[in-house]
């Protein structure tokens, strides 16, 4: 083993598996340069901290620090001799080669099954974005102006924001349609009416409507998807007979996939058995990794639509990618295609066409990404709105002042840097906020409850993790008699627990992220109630559930895909690698009418002004040329 990945190892930069994979590389191929086999363990580390590849100019132009924070002193090869080395080796190699790395020419190194999984999703982007549709006749160009004029009449967004109408417009006449926007933007409420839509031109052709696949990352995000699309459904103006076909159910998509038994990560619905359907909508397509999206899209019929809903500024997936992200690719001219924007200015009309970009050549990527940036939700002025544009512009300085002036009810600081602190400093908000969920004499109003307030928090482990905070929320509700105190780590199962599942059982249909709650009833029995996804309330044995923990806090990666009408945002006392732009962003948004941050405003300037950056060429493989 070469001393530099001893080195790093020590400092806990690379992990064993790192080293493991460095040292198997060496032991086939033996005499490798260090360069290829340092190259090797940063790849495999890359992947652990959520890249795709390992990009070698920003490892060679940064400090590397410990977990400690500390630099290291190692010395890495110079970008170019590190570039020779791995262009010569014989473990790196192209697209029809079997080798167990992949250097793509722009110094940046991939594990070989993460690179094929980005090679499959930006062709199949590219093909649909890329396939042309029939020409617009004048007929068909006056019947999707009428279309998307009536059924945008009934909303606000017709005069407030007509990218909505130009996301409809892009997803008729394209089979890939992305649509990105901030909480309270209207993207269910645009892609209610997209799904009319298309039901309309299918009918207006003598078609059958078309069979569509409503499809999520968690359990809790398709649920909501379905009450969403439930909701905009009933407002629509068009026929009973459109209105009817519009698919209601949402379902993950691991399990409209198919997960084989015995292999998570193996799919029964591949190229080789598509999903039967021709419009499949993916909601919160931010928290979807590579690697999934890599196999949805291989099961994904070539000639469905495909409809990608999201924020892209919310937190990227846990695993291996920023999908979203990519695919909206900020930096990139947004120009849309001259063809694409004649049929802007023929169907949306020229003050729709006069207010977006044109000039690119050809039809691509380009044409088929919608940002939708008025919020309905927030007014511009208000605290929550003003802070997350604050965040999401990276005006760190601003954003701290406005959550320390304490000027504005929907925002407010508690000062919180101390663990002996936390439970004087919670106890004022957690207790009010808790205790008409748990006042509560019915499950279903318990769970309609549980939406009144969340604590969120950055980490999962340490004095401000969460696993530490549902303990102390626990004692603290049972100190002030809120909570009954026969539930010990023993026998959990106590009147008025609220839980999470964390791990998928398909028996069950209950999944990853699924929230319920355990409510006794008069004879001391203790049930646990879940509200299914039409809003059905689902009632089971404690004893029968998949594993699952308490979630009176919990983090702000799993609260992603929901809200809450307060939340309570807790800062560690000091900046982590986890605390980013992102992640406040994501915590911040989560509330409705109120935000608390618990913490110091110095910690959140910091944290604000620290973008996630993941390593990728996906933007770069959907957006060149054009």
């Amino acid at each position: 083993m070469i001393p530099e990945l001893t080195v790093l190892r020590d400092a806990e930069v690379l992990s064993p598996l790192d080293l493991h994979f460095a040292a198997t590389l060496e032991r086939l191929y033996p005499g490798q340069p260090s360069g290829v086999l340092l190259g090797a363990a940063f790849a495999s580390r890359a992947v652990a901290q959520g890249h795709v590849c390992a990009d070698l100019r920003r490892i060679v132009g940064r400090p590397i620090l410990s977990a400690a924070g500390e630099a290291v002193p190692v010395a890495l090869p110079p970008i170019f001799e590190w570039v020779m080395q791995l262009g010569a080796s014989p473990l790196c190699g192209g697209a029809h080669e079997s080798t167990p790395l992949v250097f793509d020419g722009e110094a940046r190194l991939y594990l070989r099954r993460y690179w094929e999984y980005q090679e499959r999703v930006a062709a199949d982007l590219r093909a649909r974005a890329e396939a042309i549709a029939a020409p617009l006749d004048t007929h068909t160009a006056d019947r999707l102006c009428a279309g998307i004029e009536r059924l945008f009449r009934s909303t606000a967004a017709q005069t407030s924001d007509p990218r909505q109408r130009l996301a409809a417009l892009g997803a008729v006449r394209h089979n890939l349609c992305v649509i990105s926007g901030g909480p309270g933007t209207g993207k269910t409420t645009t892609v209610v009416r997209i799904l009319a839509l298309l039901i309309e031109e299918a009918l207006e052709l003598g078609l059958p409507p078309p069979r569509m696949m409503l499809l999520a990352p968690t359990g809790k995000a398709a649920a909501r998807l379905s009450e969403s699309i439930q909701a905009g459904r009933a407002k629509l103006d068009c026929r009973d007979v459109v209105r009817n076909a519009i698919e209601l159910e949402a379902a993950t998509i691991h399990r409209r996939l198919g997960v084989r038994p015995g292999h998570p990560t193996r799919f029964f619905h591949d190229r080789a058995h598509p999903l039967s359907a021709d419009i499949v909508l993916v909601d919160e397509a931010s928290m979807v990794d590579l690697a999934l999206m890599a196999k949805l899209l291989d099961a994904v019929p070539p000639a469905a639509r495909l409809v990608l809903l999201g924020d892209k500024d919310q937190l990227a997936s846990v695993e291996a990618g920023a999908l979203l992200g990519d695919i909206c690719h900020v930096s990139a001219d947004r120009s849309y295609s001259a063809v694409f924007g004649a049929e802007i200015e023929r169907v949306l009309g020229p003050e729709v066409a006069a207010a977006v970009p044109m000039g690119r050549s050809t039809p691509g990527i380009w044409d088929c990404v919608v940002e939708l940036t008025h919020s309905f939700r927030f007014r511009e002025d208000g605290g929550i709105g003003r802070l997350a544009k604050a965040i999401n512009l990276g005006h760190a300085q601003e954003a701290a002042a406005q959550v320390e002036s304490q000027s504005d009810p929907q925002v407010s600081l508690v000062h919180l840097v101390r663990p002996e602190a936390l439970v004087p400093k919670l106890r004022d908000v957690v207790l009010p906020a808790l205790r008409p969920m748990l006042s509560a004499r019915e499950p279903d109003e318990r769970l309609a409850r549980l939406g009144d307030f969340r604590l969120l928090a950055a980490h999962r482990r340490g004095a401000f993790g969460t696993e530490h905070l549902n303990r102390l929320i626990e004692e603290l509700l049972r100190t002030h008699g809120l909570l009954s105190a026969r539930g010990t780590a023993s026998t959990p199962w106590y009147d008025g627990r609220p839980i999470i599942v964390t791990q998928n059982d398909y028996q069950l249909d209950l999944f990853n992220g699924d929230v319920g709650i355990l409510h006794g009833g008069s004879h001391g029995e203790v049930y646990a109630y879940f509200v299914g996804t039409q809003g059905e309330l689902r009632k089971f044995l404690p004893a029968r559930l998949p594993p699952h923990e308490s979630v009176f806090a919990m983090t702000v990666h799993k609260a992603q895909g929901s809200e809450f009408r307060e939340v309570g945002l807790l800062m560690p006392p000091q900046l982590s690698p986890l605390l980013t732009r992102e992640l406040v962003y994501t915590g911040v948004t989560r509330a409705k009418e109120r935000v608390t941050v618990f913490g110091s405003a110095e910690v959140l300037r910091d944290a604000v002004a620290r973008r996630i950056d993941r390593a990728s060429g996906l933007s770069e493989a959907l957006w060149h040329g054009g």
